[in-house]
């Protein structure tokens, strides 16, 4: 499922919707459909720029920090 979404070109966020919609939409569908998006070896680019966001972000907060 997920190779098909990524070879038409949708997005990671659109495949998170689809996925979760997929799960049922239940309380926990979001989580879950986040994980089986970003963990699939289609998506492996994606998750590289996520994490390096993540880690420029985390980083961006801990100099705000020291500066005070």
């Amino acid at each position: 499922m997920q190779q098909l979404l990524s070879d038409r070109g949708v997005a990671v966020m659109d495949s998170i919707i689809v996925t979760r919609e997929l799960l049922g939409a239940g309380p926990t569908a979001l989580g879950e459909a986040k994980g089986i998006v970003l963990s699939s070896p289609s998506r492996s680019v994606e998750r590289q720029r996520h994490e390096e966001l993540v880690d420029a972000l985390l980083d961006a907060v801990d100099e705000g920090a020291e500066g005070r």
